[in-house]
């Protein structure tokens, strides 16, 4: 049993994809990780600034772009409470990079993605879409500014929504696996190429030259005539 299961283990390490290929048949999930990354970065920064009196905003304060106004308006957190918004964002990047890993691993493994995993997307981007519509109508509308690391955090949700709502699987045919497996064997298989015999120059005595020059009896006739 313990034989059948590292032959297995074996197995599915050696039909894994190169990381450089899952980027490049996945690329969409790999720019909404990223995104999640970028984003995430961003909400906990701003949520140290919303608890931290002595953290500095570092942003514009001049005309319609003002961050101080709207991270410090009734708007900034959560409806009946007092949680600040961006802790909700905080989970919604948390969730979103973990889904795209989960399909990124899927293919790493050259393993169908999990039937809920593009539904869940879609639901959780829409869901997230409608929470920054609504933020942007409390900037525009109801505090008449809007921020600028806000509006990043706006522009990653609406571009993660794209990117799931025009993305489909993967093919999961391991073509370029396979094919540079194939290479590899076909070489292995090759025969060695053979070696070249050196040659040595062979000795030949002062008599053997002598009769090697020796003119035959044909050669003298010739040369009589």
């Amino acid at each position: 049993m313990a034989q059948a299961h590292g032959a297995a283990s074996a197995l599915t390490l050696d039909d894994r994809l190169p990381l450089t290929e899952v980027a490049r048949r996945d690329w969409g999930q790999v720019a909404i990780a990223l995104m999640a990354v970028v984003g995430l970065g961003i909400s906990i920064y701003l949520t140290i600034v919303h608890y931290d009196t002595k953290v500095t905003l570092a942003c514009t304060t001049g005309g319609i772009v003002n961050c101080g106004n709207v991270t410090t308006s009734a708007y900034s957190v959560v409806p009946f409470t007092q949680i600040p918004v961006t802790i909700p964002g905080m989970l919604w990047f948390l969730i979103s990079g973990a889904l795209a890993l989960i399909a990124l691993r899927s293919l790493w493994q050259l393993q169908p993605e999990p039937s809920w995993l593009r539904p869940a997307q879609i639901v959780w981007s829409v869901g997230g879409m409608l929470f920054v519509l609504y933020l942007v109508y409390c900037e525009l509308v109801l505090v008449h500014n809007i921020c600028e690391w806000c509006t990043a955090v706006h522009i990653l949700t609406l571009a993660t929504l794209l990117i799931v709502l025009g993305s489909g699987q993967p093919d999961l045919e391991p073509m370029s696996v396979s094919a540079a497996r194939r290479k590899t064997q076909m070489s292995a298989a090759e025969p060695a190429p053979p070696e070249k015999l050196a040659t040595r120059p062979v000795a030949v005595s002062r008599r053997v030259r002598k009769q090697i020059n020796r003119p035959t009896a044909s050669s003298r006739s010739s040369r009589r005539t």
